[in-house]
């Protein structure tokens, strides 16, 4: 096992043994916001025949600028199929997104038109094209859909459900296991005894979790439990799970089990202690290739851990880049302090008319929760660092919500 390792190391540790989960066969709808496992294609082109762009008049393509006045041949209603095609001197009434004769060159708006009887006579110039949705334009047939590693949004869904396709191909949700181990942590709904505190770290873990992809499959405290009867919890969680998440009790006083638990449950550690802050208190291990996840048990350390450490893995189950994008933004605030282990300040990072800017949130101790309430960015301050001056520039990772498809 390896001690207080840096960021980096830690995370080779855990991602050298986590490879993306099998593909599923979802319905487009239900595969929205999830990753695709394949490369989708278009199977034909869209629209697969000539279409108006506008309620109006179909007029042959030899009679386009030379001619405004036209014999009705049929009005289409909606659904209908033209009876065959245009010859000089006809014109066809047609509707949006319906199909047009053949030998069309154009649709005039129906604004532009006068009907006299069974005669149409055109107010405007008419333009070869004008109006007339291809085959292929939108799509054409064999043209890339979208990517594997791509999220499903809602546009990919209305153009899945244009084809037909009634089947998309997606990474399986990591199902995920959440269990807080303070004896004195009680589930959020019931109210604290003397000593008791409610669980805020392990919904807090599920809401980001399901942000990310995951499916929550346990969420649940120790309270107390039996040692032995715990060891056989976790054991089973293991069993049933994708990634484990285990928070508190990973320092070394002597009401901290989590790196026994997990040792006497068959995990192998890969490493305990990692130089950052907060969340220095973290730790990861194996136990049948399922990775157990270990946090602490303060809510912002135990936050910070997680978009680190466990985020990484969720992402990296659905095929996914591991780490969001890096970049630079002005600081709006300054943070004082100087100096010790790499640093993780939660912030608000928007786009100004002049770039990037970033929020320094308040209440930044590791214990506080006030800094997680509309943050989306992580400032990530080097081992060492000097004081931030407001105005300076800093590195800000996008998390949660504000993490782009990829």
């Amino acid at each position: 096992m390896q001690s207080n390792v840096v960021l980096e190391e830690a995370r080779e540790l855990i991602l050298s043994k986590v490879i993306p989960l099998p593909g599923e066969l979802l319905t487009p709808v239900k595969a929205l916001g999830r990753i695709l496992s394949a490369d989708l294609r278009a199977p034909e082109n869209l629209p697969r025949y000539p279409q108006a762009a506008v309620d109006g008049y179909a007029v042959h393509r030899e009679d386009v600028g030379l001619t405004n006045v036209f014999t009705v041949r049929e009005r289409l209603g909606s659904g209908e199929m033209p009876g065959g095609s245009l010859v000089s001197g006809e014109t066809a009434g047609v509707l949006t997104g319906g199909p047009v004769p053949g030998l069309t060159g154009a649709v005039v708006p129906q604004e532009l038109a006068v009907t006299d009887g069974d005669r149409v006579i055109i107010k405007a110039d008419i333009v070869e094209g004008l109006n007339i949705k291809l085959p292929g334009e939108d799509f054409g047939a064999g043209e890339l859909l979208a990517r594997r590693g791509d999220r499903v949004g809602p546009g990919l869904v209305g153009a899945l459900s244009a084809y037909g396709i009634n089947e998309a191909p997606v990474y399986r949700s990591p199902r995920i296991s959440i269990l807080s181990l303070g004896s004195e942590v009680i589930p959020a709904r019931l109210v604290p005894g003397p000593g008791q505190v409610r669980d805020c770290n392990g919904p807090l873990l599920a809401s980001l979790s399901t942000v990310d992809g995951g499916t929550v499959i346990s969420l649940d405290t120790a309270g107390g439990e039996d040692y032995n009867c715990l060891k056989s919890r976790l054991k089973s969680l293991i069993q049933s799970s994708d990634l484990v998440i285990t928070i508190g009790g990973t320092a070394s006083g002597a009401c901290d089990c989590a790196l026994r638990l997990i040792r006497e449950s068959g995990g192998g550690v890969a490493f305990w202690g990692v130089k950052i802050k907060p969340g220095s208190h973290s730790g990861v291990a194996f136990c049948d290739s399922v990775p157990v996840i270990s946090l602490s048990g303060n809510p912002a350390a135990c936050a910070v851990g997680y978009h680190l450490l466990a985020a990484p893995v969720i992402r990296s189950f659905q095929g996914i880049d591991p780490f969001p994008g890096a970049f630079e933004a002005q600081s709006l605030d300054a943070f004082p302090r100087k100096g010790g282990p790499r640093r993780f300040l939660r912030g608000y990072a928007h786009c100004s008319p002049g770039g990037w800017v970033v929020s320094l949130l308040p209440g930044q101790k590791s214990s506080m929760i006030r800094s997680l309430l509309g943050y989306n960015a992580l400032v990530d301050l080097p081992a060492g660092h000097s004081p931030v001056d407001r105005g300076s520039r800093v590195t800000v990772i996008p998390v949660g919500l504000a993490v782009g498809k990829r």
